[in-house]
């Protein structure tokens, strides 16, 4: 029996006692408790630890903690086992009370190696610290939606694959890498200062690589499907690769020549430099030459290769065939094919040439060329019924009033174009653009493509019918609540903006009785029109219906409410957690929160104090966190942007430092593999598994640990055997993997318990073990159940 089993035991016994109590004399009080430990066996991992507690001594009774192999298990004068080998050992304690009488307690310790991790994710600067001094891992994933810096120490890390994938985040790497993969990084941010490291960008947002002065990168190479990515070549680097149609800027103190080599993939691909490159391309690709790129070479490398050079150096640019060479006189625009073919040179200091493009100029066929436009970033694309798009540029505040039907194209994937048919401005903040299309989509893959003011804005998105049949069915609902004139409170005639929290709480309670609506988001707005008439009153109201492939419906509808129910009262919130530095809330989505001091009045409360519901956990909860110990705090809970109508709850900090939870679909924790041989391996699926860490600290390393809960012959064979927790299923669920003894009876069943616990753990100077135990979970309980072939 484990020490996890012995807590669990001693729980159903002190509830069975209480249950005793309520119906025999009192005189069952009166049997004397036996000393004991609170576990008479554990199973530990090499440098995990654990402490054994006795019980019933008394308070001034003496401990004296031995083990009988210090070589596998040690034991502290505290009671703290660590796991030192594989191996076997007996942890006694020698307890004495006060009036003399000496007992021996006695723990059997089993001690299992270490299974080795070659791939972690990590999400802080001590995660990553930690991941890289593991000596078994050969893939780190930085993997993280916040805002913070990660900064990789100098090192030599040369058989670890470091993979970036952290949109909100700055990076500033130090270390030699097998291979550097940055798949989504904070615009601007990521820093280069060793050397001889392969960087792959394959970001399909914008990216930017500081190759910082004294660094050495042997090449980057991008293959983002979209985006623009920007290389400052302050120190040195061997080469840049191009493998997808993305927009390219070379810059940097650098002098010497950057090789630049474009394959057939980024047909399209659009690189502009302000410093000297070498470009070997083997597509269709526009070449932008600024001053400071005087020196740059170019050469054609395929039958499909076709460079448009804009040559703004201050001397003369030579491009290189198989037919021969071709210079691009300074202060023009030419295109050069495979062939040797000089097209459609233009002049770029010709006013009639869109700010020095080449659309105007001569050419050896007669025709002009526009200029490649660079590439916009889109902030939100939604995909708006079968026909109609909705499109707001995220580096453009105002857009133009109009834009023309022929700079908006819809692509299928079998190159079939549907042009525009109407495109408006969104006249609330004029900001993007409502698209009608000449003909409805069909099931499939699209590439959305918009030229305004000089940038090409695309996006590519998936329309599916079925999506929209479920928005149609949403629309429908919500029409229908809307037409039976929803009830609210009297207060709504005094503040309109109540109505707002009737109308999405109606609609909520509506789409969760269908299984298809219930997957769908919602957002409700009143707009700050309304009328009254007696008890009624009409509000404009504005609703967004979100669902899969960016789909997104809107409605303006002006929407009557009955004001007949009693005066709102918004009850208090309720305070889940309490613990030292922060306090955890339950939380509603149709309210808002604030944590201030006891004292302080909601009016004095900014609106960035408040926090939407919305925002919960897994849990529905909010933590409240960087309070102080000790001091009362008062919880705020407001309908939305309305202050007249709160509740309020108040807490005093202190209690536990940190705490873990855990919780898991009931349903499964009851698993019949059916039959099985020996030495099959079994994955148990966690499903509906949720975890949080409250109030971790900063050197806490949050993880998952599980035991087995069989009898100790059975936990001996399972350990030797192969087991781990670190991978999951097609549907992301966490897996428990162990092999079946080869020693089990063919024909008998058996059942395996399995205990989950989530853990915070301090930080450790050893890759290799977890520190002291911080918090952790209560115990999720799996038993599975096989029968032998």
């Amino acid at each position: 029996m484990t020490m996890k089993q012995m807590k669990k035991l001693l729980a159903f016994v002190l509830a069975f006692a209480m249950i005793i109590t309520i119906y025999q004399p009192s005189a069952a009080y009166a049997a004397t408790k036996k000393t004991r430990l609170n576990a008479k066996t554990m199973t530990l991992q090499v440098g995990q630890k654990k402490t054994l507690k006795v019980k019933n001594a008394g308070k001034k009774a003496k401990l004296k903690w031995s083990s009988n192999k210090k070589s596998i298990a040690t034991v502290s004068k505290k009671g703290v086992v660590k796991a030192v080998k594989a191996g076997n050992a007996v942890v006694t304690c020698k307890v004495t009370t006060k009036n003399g009488k000496t007992t021996k307690l006695t723990c059997k310790v089993a001690v299992k190696k270490t299974a080795k991790v070659t791939s972690l994710t990590v999400g802080s600067q001590s995660e990553l610290e930690k991941a890289l001094k593991n000596k078994n891992v050969t893939k780190i994933t930085v993997a993280t939606q916040g805002a913070v810096t990660f900064t990789v120490p100098q090192g030599n890390y040369s058989k670890v694959d470091l993979v970036i994938n952290a949109p909100n985040a700055d990076v500033v790497n130090n270390g030699k890498f097998k291979s550097i993969d940055i798949q989504a990084i904070k615009p601007n941010t990521y820093r280069e200062n060793a050397k001889g490291n392969v960087i792959t960008v394959s970001a399909t947002g914008d990216a930017r690589v500081i190759v910082e002065t004294g660094a050495t990168v042997a090449k980057i190479m991008v293959s983002g499907s979209k985006g623009n990515v920007k290389l400052v070549v302050d120190g040195t680097l061997s080469g840049i690769t191009i493998d997808a149609p993305v927009n390219v800027t070379v810059e940097g103190k650098t002098t010497a020549a950057v090789p630049v080599t474009v394959n057939e993939k980024a047909a399209g691909a659009n690189v502009t430099s302000s410093t000297p490159v070498e470009v070997k391309a083997a597509a269709p690709i526009a070449l932008n030459l600024t001053k400071g790129a005087e020196g740059s070479k170019v050469e054609t490398t395929s039958d499909k290769a076709e460079v448009t050079v804009k040559n703004e150096t201050t001397q003369a640019v030579t491009v290189t065939t198989p037919a021969g060479s071709k210079d691009v006189a300074k202060d023009t625009t030419s295109k050069v094919d495979n062939a040797g073919k000089v097209t459609d040179v233009a002049d770029n200091t010709d006013a009639n040439n869109n700010g020095g493009g080449a659309t105007g100029g001569g050419s050896s066929s007669g025709g002009g060329i526009t200029p490649v436009p660079s590439i916009g970033k889109i902030g939100e694309f939604s995909v708006m019924g079968r026909n109609k798009l909705s499109i707001y540029p995220d580096d453009v505040k105002i857009v133009p009033e109009t834009v023309a039907n022929e700079n908006i194209t819809v692509t299928d994937a079998n190159g079939r174009s549907i042009r525009a048919a109407e495109i408006k401005r969104d006249a609330d903040g004029e900001s993007g653009y409502y698209v009608t299309l000449a003909s409805d989509m069909v099931n499939g893959t699209y590439t959305f493509t918009m030229l305004l003011q000089g940038k090409t804005y695309t996006q590519e998105f998936t329309y599916n019918d079925s999506v929209w049949s479920v928005m149609d069915e949403a629309q429908k609902v919500i029409k229908e609540y809307e037409q039976s004139k929803p009830t609210a409170s009297v207060s709504a005639l005094k503040n309109p903006k109540i109505c707002q929290k009737v109308l999405l709480d109606g609609i909520m309670e509506k789409f969760n009785e269908d299984p298809a609506l219930k997957t769908l988001d919602l957002e409700v707005n009143y707009e700050e029109k309304y009328t009254v008439n007696g008890s009624e009153l009409t509000a404009a109201m504005w609703i967004a219906i979100y669902g899969d492939n960016d789909a997104k419906y809107e409605l303006y509808d002006d929407v009557t409410f009955v004001c007949t129910e009693s005066e709102i009262q918004v009850s208090a919130p309720e305070i889940k957690h309490i613990l030292k530095h922060s306090l955890v809330v339950a939380v509603e989505p149709t309210y808002e929160y604030a944590c201030v001091t006891s004292g302080t009045a909601i009016s004095a409360i900014t609106e960035d104090e408040w926090v939407q519901g919305n925002e919960s956990d897994d849990f529905g909860c909010y933590e409240m966190s960087g309070l102080k110990e000790n001091t009362e705090y008062v919880v705020y809970k407001r309908i939305i942007d309305v202050d007249e109508y709160y509740g309020s709850s108040t807490a005093t900090t202190g209690g536990e430092e940190t705490i873990c939870l855990a919780e898991a679909d009931e349903n499964a924790k009851n698993v019949n593999v059916g039959n099985v041989k020996a030495g099959d391996r079994i994955s148990i699926p966690l499903k509906g598994l949720k975890v949080v860490c409250y109030a971790k600290p900063k050197d806490g390393f949050e993880h998952g640990d599980f035991d087995f809960r069989c009898d100790d012959e059975m936990n001996k064979l399972l350990w030797d055997g192969y087991w781990s927790l670190n991978s999951y299923d097609k549907d992301n669920n966490l897996l428990v993997t162990f092999t079946v003894p080869e020693q089990l009876e063919s024909g008998k069943v058996y059942t395996v318990k399995i205990c989950y616990n989530f853990e915070c753990s301090k930080e450790s100077d050893n890759p290799d073990e977890w520190g002291d135990l911080i918090a952790q979970s209560d115990d999720l309980i799996y038993t599975v159940t096989f029968t032998v072939e």
